[in-house]
Formats: structure tokens, C-alpha cells, sequence
């Protein structure tokens, strides 16, 4: 893929991380778009903790095959988990996968936080200035760079939309599927 989105700075090859919490691994893997996600043109990963996470129903096989595809999983040094641990004596109402995404968001230059812990996104956007995007997004991207047919788009918006555990605005969806149909 010739196509790069870059930011001020950045030399050409350079992909913005984007790391990504259980929430919005769980939503993409509930429409089957996560293999899909690693073909937009950024460098995707994982902090281990939230690869490990039992709220996860992602089988061994289908991580094996997303890291094969290129899903980075970190396995986060002293200091990161460390500050995870401060963040999350700061910040209570996080979970401890919520505060490893946040440490491991905050060693990367410029990276991109996925998240739909609204908590999560608060934080990281209004104190540590980190550009804080959700699954919403992922589908516009996808859409956007033609990697991903409409009605694929339009099944994915109508299944977060029908499902009672997605927590997505339904303005937001509604308003996808207007502009879809």
C-alpha cells in the first residue's frame, strides 16, 4: 500500500502507532473487521496485558494470525508498567488494561490511542494530549481508503447498532447509514 497517513515531522515510511484497548478489540471482533484493521496504513499494537485479557474472546489461533498480519503485541518494560501503575492509583474508575494502553500510548511519539472507554478517552486526550480515536473511526478509515465494500460497512453499523453490549452513539451510526444508503 503506497498511501501513508502521516503527521508533521514524519519521514515518509514512518506509520503513526496506533494502540489499541480490549474495548474496541472486542467491538471489531464482534463484525469480524480485525484481520481488516491491519490493512489501513498505520502500525497497529497491543499491549500484553490486554492481549491476555480474559474479557477477550479472541481464540490463540486468531492472535497467532493477527501478528502474522502484523499486529504488534509489547510486552511493556519496568518503566512502563510502572507509570501504568501510577496511572491507575491516579485515575481510579480505569482499568488496569485501560491504564497499559494509556502507558503504552504515551512511549510512542504522536501515537493514536483506539478506545471506547469514554473514561479512557477524557484522560488521554485532556491531559496527555493523546489523539484518542474509536471503532467509529476504524470503518471511516476503512471506507475512506476503499479497503472495505459498503455493505460490509452497512452490516458492521447494523450489528453494533442491534447489539445491546456496543456502546457506540446511535446518532453516529444512524448517520453512517443514511449517508451509506
Amino acid at each position: 500500500m503506497t498511501s501513508r497517513l502521516l503527521s508533521k515531522g514524519r519521514h515518509p515510511t514512518e506509520r503513526r502507532v496506533v494502540i489499541n484497548d480490549s474495548s474496541c478489540l472486542i467491538d471489531l471482533w464482534k463484525v469480524q473487521l480485525l484481520q481488516d484493521l491491519l490493512r489501513l496504513p498505520y502500525r497497529f499494537a497491543v499491549a500484553l496485558p490486554v492481549h491476555r485479557s480474559e474479557m477477550l474472546n479472541i481464540t490463540r489461533q486468531e492472535w497467532t494470525t493477527l501478528a502474522e498480519l502484523g499486529l504488534e503485541i509489547i510486552d511493556l518494560d519496568g518503566g512502563q508498567v510502572g507509570q501504568a501503575i501510577a496511572l491507575l492509583a491516579r485515575y481510579p474508575r480505569l482499568s488496569a488494561e485501560d491504564c497499559f494502553s494509556l502507558a503504552l500510548a504515551r512511549s510512542f511519539q504522536d501515537a493514536i490511542l483506539l478506545t471506547g472507554d469514554a473514561q479512557l478517552r477524557n484522560i488521554s486526550e485532556a491531559i496527555y494530549n493523546i489523539e484518542v480515536h474509536g471503532v467509529l473511526w476504524v470503518i471511516d478509515e476503512l471506507s475512506r481508503l476503499n479497503l472495505l465494500p459498503a455493505g460490509r460497512v452497512v452490516r458492521c453499523l447494523q450489528s453494533w447498532r442491534d447489539d445491546p453490549t456496543v456502546y457506540l452513539p446511535a446518532g453516529s451510526i444512524a448517520a453512517r447509514l443514511r449517508r451509506l444508503s
